[in-house]
């Protein structure tokens, strides 16, 4: 459980920087997993040659998993004497030259940006349903505007993240019951704690919570989307490279049209890379935080990504949040900061989202400022229920969304002369957004004929059963369509 809950604690820290070895992805300020090193394979030879090549001179190697679908391994090792990890990146680096494999990595740590600075949210300061639902961002971003218009329908959003409290009743059933847990040991979506300070920074569990608090912003943006939880990062808000990965490629087969990813490392994974890029040729929008260490160096990944949209904070008067980092690489901004006053958040200037157990609370940081986005690309992705098409395939609907919300939003440079072009094209308007597209088809509109009739649940009924990912009659993002989508539907009548 947190430790800090009892008083008001709501620091920005600075992080220490950890040296660790790099094989290809600049300087990363995270730490290495010891033990763990991923490679692609393209066929079992090149497998069997790589873990024979390690064998050779490291103990212990085996293949530890796979990513689903893809030749990427994580494969263990063990050192013996005076070996250090810098012997593996070596031998890698001889396979990768000999062409034997296209890439090889140490497995690095990601993590929430809140997690680096120790960033908590606070509780306990009156904040409530009404403040959520009033919060600054609501007005300053259009949303209930924008809600005549798009409220998300038929969109799926993947939340890769510390899971999610789907009993919070500010979700009103708009989570998924299929989500997943890659956190080993830990087989539930939830947002749950372990009791245990697994990153050695003296805190424990004090990431719980951001998942929640995530989706929720996404929800007041988009009501009427499905939110997917993909459980990854542990109750500190750490998870490894190759978990990350594993868990965009799962989202990504699952059928989300928009992935959240509200972490980062400053390693610039092939692996990532490689999940990110077929993200997009299929089709799946993702959304990666700048980060909170206002720099442009090193950079975050994978908002930093070319296939992916990177998010920087700004405050209540578009002017940049003291902790974003920036740089040419950013796509968009958002609102993402609170104001504190004697260490106590004032209500009207603060990002407020739910929390575990049914409350609210209190948070900043560029992991929220990504969220107000995603959920404005819902919003548009909604408005076009035919993608991919013709004019618009599967590998142009996150460039489609990036540059709509780009150019509808709110010009930043002259609010921010220093950082003129390295906050992102604009601040996203999500009235703005959905203002040029058409009205979005309401939640269980089959036939996409812009009402609900007995076509639709026709449609439904013939739908029955499992499904394949993605299918529009899956209301709920089940994987099947049953009993709780005949009742959305219904109710939506």
């Amino acid at each position: 459980m947190r430790t800090k809950f009892t008083s008001i604690f709501f620091g920005l820290l600075a992080s220490s920087t950890v040296h660790s070895i790099t094989l290809a992805g600049g300087n990363p300020a995270e730490p290495i997993i010891p033990g763990e090193v991923i490679v692609r394979a393209d066929s079992a030879e090149t497998l069997a040659t790589t873990l024979a090549t390690l064998a050779a001179d490291f103990v212990n190697v085996g293949v530890v998993d796979q990513i689903t679908g893809r030749p990427i391994y994580l494969i263990s090792y063990g050192l013996t004497g005076a070996q250090t990890p810098q012997d593996v990146a070596t031998r890698i680096d001889a396979l990768i030259a000999a062409r034997t494999i296209p890439w090889g990595e140490l497995n690095y740590v990601g993590q929430t940006g809140e997690g680096k600075t120790d960033s908590l949210w606070l509780s306990g300061v009156g904040f409530s349903a009404e403040t959520f639902a009033n919060q600054y961002a609501v007005p300053m971003l259009g949303i209930e505007l924008a809600h005549e218009r798009s409220r998300g329908a038929g969109v799926v959003i993947a939340v890769i993240d510390t899971g999610i409290d789907a009993s919070h009743p500010v979700f009103n059933g708009r989570v998924s019951p299929a989500g997943v847990s890659f956190v080993p040991g830990s087989p539930s979506s939830g947002d749950v704690g372990d009791s245990i300070d697994n990153d050695g920074d003296g805190l424990v569990d004090e990431q719980v919570g951001h998942g929640t608090f995530v989706a929720g912003l996404i929800h007041l943006v988009a009501p009427e989307a499905t939110i997917l939880p993909v459980r990854v990062l542990d109750s500190d808000g750490n998870a490894g490279t190759f978990q990350i990965a594993r868990a965009l490629a799962w989202a990504v087969d699952r059928g989300a049209h928009i992935a959240n990813m509200s972490l980062g490392e400053t390693y610039r994974s092939q692996a990532l890379e490689d999940v990110v890029g077929e993200a997009q040729t299929r089709g799946v929008a993702v959304f990666g935080a700048a980060g909170n260490s206002n720099t442009d160096d090193p950079r975050e990944f994978p908002a930093c990504d070319g296939s992916a949209t990177g998010v920087s904070a700004l405050d209540w008067n578009d002017v940049k949040a003291p902790f974003s980092s920036f740089g040419d690489r950013i796509d968009l901004a958002a609102p993402g900061h609170t104001r504190l006053k004697k260490g106590v958040p004032v209500p009207s200037q603060s990002i407020v989202g739910p929390v575990p157990g049914g409350g609210y609370a209190a948070w900043f940081g560029t992991s929220f400022a990504t969220a107000f986005t995603s959920g404005t690309a819902a919003l548009v992705r909604a408005q076009h229920p035919e993608w991919p098409s013709k004019s618009v395939p599967a590998g142009l609907i996150r460039y489609t969304l990036t540059a709509t919300l780009g150019a509808t939003g709110v010009a930043v440079d002259a609010t921010n002369p220093v950082y003129a072009g390295l906050l992102g094209q604009s601040r996203i308007s999500a009235f703005g957004a959905v203002d040029v597209g058409p009205p979005a088809p309401p939640l269980g509109d089959l036939d996409l004929d812009g009402g609900i009739t007995a076509v639709d649940l026709s449609i439904l009924l013939e739908a029955w059963g499992p499904t394949p990912n993605g299918h529009r009659a899956d209301l709920d993002a089940s994987g099947d369509v049953g009993a709780a989508d005949l009742s959305l539907l219904l109710y939506a009548w």
